[in-house]
């Protein structure tokens, strides 16, 4: 069993700052083993701390996971809030916004959770993560809206597009190989690339 390190302790260091550092190297424990197979033990053992020092910071497993989710998702709404605020037309927008989250799916300490279940939070933990999930989803419509709306993109279900946008994102996590030929860079620009071309007006493309 190979153990992930947590950070040495600062003593100076919050509980919640200890926290975070803990769900950061969960990360590499998700990337390696579905989260429903996981007990509190395993995950202690993983990140090279006893079960009670994890019980100290964590209730349980379902929080655990909850706070990765609540984590994945502020991160993914501070990339949809630079893209919108950057320069350039909204293709060139949303494509930085979809290497951004590409490569985070890929690098990012919370990338992988994406594939864990979200039955198995508690409802209200999982009303709390939906609503922070469909605001972002929102604004990545917002963004395509945008790109609509100047005749730049062509779609007949801005929602949809959506929808199927970000699936297709998060299914990175599931199939990339760090060992493969190709850099996270590289998926990432590739998939910019196809996903805003997609929505480009035929005539444009001729």
């Amino acid at each position: 069993m190979r153990v992930i390190s947590t950070a040495r302790w600062n003593l100076d260091m919050s509980s919640d700052e200890r926290r975070t550092e803990i769900l950061r190297s969960l990360g590499a424990v998700l990337r390696e083993r579905h989260a429903s197979s996981l007990t509190m033990q395993d995950i202690a053992g993983r990140l090279g701390m006893t079960k009670g020092n994890l019980y100290h910071y964590f209730r349980n497993k379902q929080e655990i996971l909850f706070q990765c989710h609540l984590k994945s998702t502020e991160d993914s709404l501070r990339l949809l809030d630079e893209a919108k605020k950057g320069d350039g037309t909204p293709a060139l927008r949303l494509a930085m916004l979809i290497e951004a989250l590409v490569e985070a799916v890929i690098i990012d300490p919370y990338g992988a959770i994406a594939t864990t279940d979200l039955h198995r939070l508690s409802t209200p933990q999982r009303r709390a993560y939906i609503a922070l999930r469909d605001r972002f989803e929102q604004g990545v419509r917002s963004l395509i809206q945008e790109g609509v709306r100047s005749g730049q993109f062509e779609t007949s279900d801005v929602k949809l597009t959506g929808l199927a946008m970000l699936g297709a994102i998060n299914s990175v996590s599931r199939w990339y190989d760090a060992k493969g030929p190709r850099k996270p860079a590289e998926v990432a620009a590739a998939f910019a690339h196809y996903l805003v071309r997609g929505l480009i007006p035929q005539t444009a493309n001729a």
